[in-house]
Order: C-alpha cells, then structure tokens, then sequence
C-alpha cells in the first residue's frame, strides 16, 4: 500500500506572507507617493506663501522709504495725508520690484499687490530723557518732540495655475519733529512774568534759566511750565515797583470737578491731599517750611505740570538755530567771510524775496540773497543795477511805503519805517492774473515765481535788510485823506532809526492758495529783518474775538502758518490804521498823535504769528533796570483801556535786542488784557511757518 505524504502546509503560508508582503509593500509605496505628493503641495504653497509674505514686507518697505521721502519735503501735512494722495509706486518701479518672465521665479503680479493707509494720528508731546540709556543714539535725546504715528497694511497674492497664497503684513512708522515753534513760550534767558491786568496762558512754558512771577490782575497757566533753573514766587533783584500778588494758578492736569477743563491750582498757599501747605509754594518752599519741599509738593499738587531742576528738567537746545552771544546772527544780513555753520542758519540766506533797505530809505528788491550781497558790494550800485536788470524783481505799486514816521516812546526817537502792505503782496504772491500790473515783475515780464530754474522761487520767506538800521533819514512824513478836499499830514522830518512795518495784513501772502492741492507750494508766511518790527492791526487774523478764549489756540480757516523774526516786535493795535479815502489804500494814522504823551486808544486785536525777536534784559533791582517781562515782550505804545491783545503763536527769547535797546521804563501806554496761547497748528497740526528750523525723525514702532 503506497502511502502519499500530505501537502506541507507551510506552502499556503509562504504564499500568505507574500501576499501580505506585497501588500504591505503596496501601503507603504501609497503612503510614501501620498506623502510625497504632500510634501511637494506643501513645499510649493510655502513657495508661495513666502513669496508673497515678501511681496507684502517690501510693499512695506517702499511705503516706508516713500514715506521718509515725502514728509521730509512737505513739512506741514496733514492727518489724510496718505488717504487723500495714497502711495504708489511708479509702473517702471513695479516691474523692477516684481519682475516675471523667463528665468525669474516670481508668481506675484504687481496688481495682486494692495497698500492701505490709516489717518496719521494727532500729534502728542513727549521728552527724549538724556538719562535714559534706551536714548543714547536717538538723534532727538534732550527735546520735547511732537509725535504722530501712520500705519500701513500690505497684501500680496503669490499664484500660478496650481494654487494660490495671500499674505498680509503691518507696520506703524512714526513721525518726530523737535521744531524751534514747539512752546507757547520758550525762554533761552530768565523768565519774568509780572503782568498788572489778569493775564492767561494756554499752551507750554518752558525757560531754559530760572523763572521769575508775580502779578497784579491774576496770572493762569492752563499747560507745563518747566523751567532749567528755579522756579521763584518773586521778582529778580527784588525791585519794589513789580506787583506783589501770588494769584497765579497753574493746571493740575485732572478734571476732578468734570467740567471739561484740567483743573487749576494756586500757588498761595495750596491744599495738597486736604492739608495746606502753610505757604507759597516755589523751589525756596523748604526755607519757609522747614517740613516740605518744593519737588514733593509740586509733584502732588500739579501732577507733573510744574516743574524745576528739581525734578530733572535741564536746558533745551532749540533744533537748528544759534544760541548764546550768536544767537543774533540769526537775523543778520548774510557775512561772505562767516563760517558755514552759522550761515546756513541765517534767515537772510533762507529768503526766497530779499528786500534791500539803503540808508536814505530807497528799497531794491531781489529773488536772491547772493544777488542782494553782489549789489551791497558793487563799487556802483547803479552800474550794478542796469548790467543786471534779470536779477531785480519791481514790487508792485502800493507794496513799500518809505516816507512814513512814527514816535517811539521807549526808544525815545522817531522812527523811519519801511511800511509793507501785506494785501498787496498777497494779490502779487496768488499772480492770479498774468501780466497784470499787481504781479511781481523782471523787467516787463511777470516774475515766474514758481520757477527756481529761471529767477529764483518764491518759498514764502521774505528778509528785509536794513543797512543801518540805528540810523534814520528825511522823510515827508506819513499823510493821508479823511476826505476828498482834507489831507492830514504830519509833515517834513528826520528820524534817527530804520525799522520794518507790516500793516494790511489780516490775510498773509500764501502761494498754497493759487493751487491747495499742490502739497509742494509753500503754505504761509515768514518775515525776517535785522530791524525792530511794528505790526499794525490784525495780523493773519480776522479780529473776531471769541468770547469763549477758544481762538487762543485754534486757528481760523484763512490763517496760514506765520512767523515774525527781528531784532525787536511791536504790536501797534486795529484803532492805529485807517483807509485813506481816495485811494482806499491802508494808512497808519497813529503816527500823527504817536509823540503825544497822552497815548492814542488801542482796540482788540488779534495777532496769529510765532514771534522770535529780542528782549532787553533786567540788569538790575532799579524799575529803570527791569526788562518788562514776559508780558512785554511784544512791545506796546498805545492807551489799551483794558481791550484785548488776542495772541496765538509761540513766542521764542533767544537773544538781547541790538537796535531796540530802550528801557521798559520809558514806555507809554496802558496794558492790554493779555490773552496768549500756543497755536494748534505749530502742535497737533504740525504746520509750521516757512523756514522754521525742524528736525524730523522717522523711526519704526
């Protein structure tokens, strides 16, 4: 019997192991093809993601560089500056940023690229602390800067035919100005307020020395007051004709009483935490009140709004311009044989219209300071004039007065005066119409003011140089018509100084005005003389007072930003103007009575002007010795009966006058209500006057 061996059952399963094997196998090739398919999907969308994550920073980039470019041309832009005129890059840019084609490995297309702006933020104040080691390289450690910030948002789409991928980038880039307009008032010398009427002060303070107040009628500060030195309830020197009175109220920088108003506290004696102080309250505070000390109390009761040296506060270098004994040669004609440094910081050498004053009253006018400087040193200077007739500019008839006189009782002198009509040079400034006799001319041609490549450009800065302005010469005198038939004249005379007039001048010169869509046109109106300056009526202002004080900072809608720089300023009120009656021209009929001692009337005026100009300095306890003050530095010479000097502006004291060296001592007139505040747009809307020394910053954040 044949027996038969059985199958092996181990053949069935070495096929199973590779049936499974295989299958096994077949999974993991799946897998891995799967995988490997998503790897290469993933690695291409990250291809696209980072291109267009790039394409998005580099939108920023350029939005940042644009940024700088444009702002660092138009100083006085304003909050929809990049909504209003958004960024774009030019067609030639986009291709070279975003390049396609044969070779290039780019799946953004420049119209797949989006670019969005905010508003720019108000403006808010802040000190760069020297002391911070976070400041050691900040180019603005040292200042009180006004900062505004703009953000942008970029998009970028990176696409091809298989897919596609967005991206979104951000970036805020913020805007630092240190300008020399930066306080309501800023003092590189010792500060003294000792006003007799109530006097009110809206805006910054700060005084590089120490600060001296008193006051007669009242005195409130509703912002900072800082001062470098000490802060003294008292007069310097003590002389005993200043007034004594210690109502000065500062803010507290809370509204605790909910009216819409920072609160304000006296420095008589005040309640801090519900306890009286027991006396007075400045940097000697510890001399009367062995227990306090003027940082401690100080800090409580205004909460940072009043400081001294005490607290940190140290000298403030204005950006761009001279300080210390130089500090005059701001507004002096330009020196060929000056250093470069002080040069370039001249006003004169600023000037886009140059006005040179001879020393018999005759008035030549040039597009150019290196014309004028050619001129004043020619041999002849009538030879000069007809071998270069494309170098002078011809004013229009009615914009320079020459023969005009009034009496300074400060100076105790009559003053010859170069009378400018502002109103005229704005009709000549808009040139409205061409070839019209109101226009600028070279030779009989309009002057092309817009053209720096032909004759110069208007940039809305203006010196007069007065050659000798300690001096004065024969003149008619100032004369005018009441009526057809009666002429008052003040008749034939001699002064013995030259100094500069600005009358007519409720709306200034402004070029912006002939196109305001043209950001690059300049906007306003500066005004710079080596003379003293008298202003006459309302300058750059309507002289309707709000009855509220509101217009002590906020500017009305035909103001443009200005500025006055000279050795000395007066302000000459509304009532010392009239239109004489034929020729409807504005006359200062004030110059008549001007010697009287009994002072013509003032009336309110409203001035909207930064003003930098000199002041004569206390030199003593005598009242003869006492500078005025504050309260004086523009100074007045008419019987103000308690009307309104309405000033919106930022007063700067670098210097001691040179030519206006009277004392105030001598003066005659009766003091105005002084209403003074720091105008809005030289803060938040960081518009500031032609030629305004800036420095600006832009830093990421």
């Amino acid at each position: 019997m044949k027996i038969s061996a059985l199958p092996s059952p181990r053949r069935g399963s070495v096929l199973l192991v590779v049936l499974i094997f295989t299958a096994v196998l077949s999974l993991l090739g799946a897998s891995f093809l799967s995988y490997t398919t998503t790897e290469r999907r993933l690695n291409h969308a990250n291809q696209l993601r980072f291109q267009a994550k790039n394409a998005a920073e580099a939108a920023l980039e350029y939005a940042a560089s644009e940024t700088r470019s444009r702002l660092t041309r138009n100083l006085n832009f304003s909050a929809t500056e990049f909504s209003t005129t958004p960024i774009t890059a030019h067609s030639t840019r986009l291709s070279t940023l975003f390049k396609t084609g044969v070779g290039e490995h780019n799946n953004v297309k420049s119209t797949d690229v989006s670019l969005w702006a905010s508003n720019v933020t108000s403006s808010t104040r802040r000190y760069i602390d020297p002391s911070n080691a976070g400041n050691d390289f900040d180019p603005l450690r040292g200042q009180t800067v006004s900062a505004q910030a703009v953000r942008f948002i970029a998009s970028a789409k990176a696409a091809d035919a298989v897919s596609a991928s967005t991206a979104y980038a951000t970036q805020s880039i913020e805007i630092r100005d240190a300008a020399l307009f930066n306080y309501a008032i800023f003092y590189n010398l010792d500060m003294e307020f000792h006003p007799g009427p109530n006097m009110t002060v809206v805006g910054p303070v700060h005084s590089n020395n120490s600060s001296y107040l008193t006051e007669g009628g009242g005195l409130t500060f509703t912002d900072t007051m800082t001062t470098a030195g000490s802060f003294i309830i008292g007069t310097k020197n003590s002389p005993g004709s200043r007034p004594s009175g210690r109502d000065i109220k500062f803010s507290t920088g809370v509204d605790d009483d909910g009216d819409g108003q920072n609160d304000l506290l006296t420095v008589n004696n005040p309640k801090v935490n519900g306890v009286s102080v027991g006396s007075y309250v400045d940097s000697l505070l510890n001399t009367r009140v062995s227990s306090k000390n003027f940082r401690d109390v100080a800090s409580q009761a205004w909460n940072g709004y009043v400081q001294d040296s005490s607290h940190g506060i140290t000298r403030q270098t204005p950006p761009g311009v001279l300080t210390g004994p130089q500090a005059h040669d701001l507004i002096e004609a330009p020196d060929a044989t000056g250093t470069a440094s002080v040069e370039e910081q001249k006003f004169s050498n600023k000037a886009g219209l140059y006005f040179v004053v001879e020393p018999g009253g005759n008035v030549t006018t040039f597009f150019s300071a290196t014309d004028a400087t050619a001129y004043k040193a020619a041999a002849n200077r009538a030879t000069w004039k007809a071998s270069n007739p494309t170098k002078i500019i011809t004013p229009p008839s009615g914009l320079i007065e020459n023969q005009r006189r009034m009496y300074d009782w400060r100076e105790r002198k009559w003053i010859n005066t170069i009378d400018f009509d502002l109103g005229v040079m704005r009709t000549a400034v808009l040139a409205a119409t061409p070839g019209s006799a109101a226009n600028f001319k070279v030779g009989p041609n309009d002057w092309d003011i817009d053209d720096p490549a032909t004759d110069g450009r208007w940039n809305g800065i203006i010196y007069v140089d007065v050659e000798s302005p300690g001096t004065g010469y024969a003149s008619s005198g100032t004369r005018y018509k009441t009526s057809a038939t009666t002429t008052v004249s003040q008749g034939a005379g001699s002064g013995q100084r030259t100094s500069v007039r600005l009358l007519n001048a409720s709306k200034l010169p402004n070029r912006r005005a002939a196109n305001p869509a043209n950001a690059f046109l300049p906007e306003g109106l500066s005004v710079a003389t080596n003379a003293p300056v008298y202003t006459i009526g309302h300058y750059n202002a309507d002289g309707a007072l709000a009855g509220d004080l509101s217009d002590m900072t906020t500017p009305e809608a035909d103001e443009v930003p200005a500025a006055i720089i000279s050795d000395a300023i007066s302000v000459l009120s509304s009532a010392w103007d009239r239109k004489d009656y034929v020729t409807g021209q504005v006359v200062p009929q004030g110059d008549i009575t001007s010697n009287s001692s009994s002072r013509p009337g003032a009336s309110n005026t409203e001035v909207s002007a930064a003003f930098l100009t000199g002041i004569v300095a206390t030199t003593g306890t005598n009242n003869s010795q006492y500078s005025g003050g504050v309260e004086n530095y523009p100074r007045f010479h008419e019987n103000w009966g308690g009307d309104s000097l309405r000033y919106r502006g930022s007063i700067v004291a670098l210097f001691e006058s040179e030519i206006a060296t009277g004392t105030w001592a001598d003066s005659k007139y009766g003091a105005p209500r002084r209403e003074w505040g720091f105008n809005s747009m030289f803060g938040s809307q960081r518009r500031y006057p032609p030629g305004t020394p800036i420095i600006r910053t832009f830093r990421r954040i």
